[in-house]
């Protein structure tokens, strides 16, 4: 977490300013009668959004750095965000049900068991009509080769590398088995540009991009 608050503090949008597309392309058909749970929130690119747009929403995000920024931002335009700093493993919501999810980046850094929670979960958090926007890294990625020779596996495509840096990755089409019972959106995969985060290396990833709807 001290990396996530470094990053944060050193820079305004570590992950960038705008949203995801398919946050972009997906939001209005989200049912604005319950509010919407950000998990991971970062700097807070996302719940921002939705909150400009007029939704209610909870940005769930354990760096202490990110939530402040959040709040910083939140509080000069009047946004109706509801802050959680916590970890997912401490979260307990708030309302009976979400309209949507958002799990932008978050899959990649979980363990597979993480991952097989979060899921059951969000059978708890959700109701009928409820979305669920995802992005994750796929075995295609650059880098998964690297990790698969080099690092520690921990699960099924999932490693930790001699820092203690947990990756995980899902196989084409995966993520589709994984949530059976949805209605498919959008899934989409594909290698996205090379980029790079604040400061850091560039990087290149095969990204996973899917909306769910309960």
């Amino acid at each position: 977490m001290a990396d996530y608050d470094n990053s944060y503090s050193s820079h305004n949008a570590v992950f960038g300013e705008k949203p995801e597309k398919i946050l972009v392309d997906f939001y209005k058909q989200i049912d604005n009668s319950d509010p919407i749970l950000d998990i991971g929130a970062g700097q807070g690119r996302h719940s921002l959004f939705l909150a400009q747009n007029g939704y209610a929403v909870e940005a769930l995000e354990p760096s202490k750095i990110g939530i402040e920024q959040i709040q910083n931002i939140a509080e000069k335009n009047s946004f109706p965000i509801f802050l959680s700093q916590c970890d997912l493993s401490d979260f307990e919501p708030r309302v009976d049900y979400y309209s949507a999810v958002l799990i932008f980046g978050l899959l990649q850094i979980l363990t597979r068991d993480e991952i097989d929670s979060l899921i059951k979960s969000l059978y708890d958090w959700t109701a009928e009509e409820s979305l669920i926007f995802i992005t994750s890294f796929s075995t295609e990625e650059p880098t998964f080769e690297s990790h698969k020779k080099n690092d520690k596996e921990v699960g099924k495509n999932s490693f930790v590398d001699s820092k203690g840096m947990l990756r995980t990755y899902l196989e084409p089409n995966e993520i589709l088995e994984m949530f059976p019972n949805y209605k498919v959106l959008h899934h989409k995969e594909y290698l996205g540009e090379e980029h790079h985060h604040g400061d850091g290396i560039m990087q290149q990833h095969a990204v996973i991009e899917a909306v769910f709807k309960v």
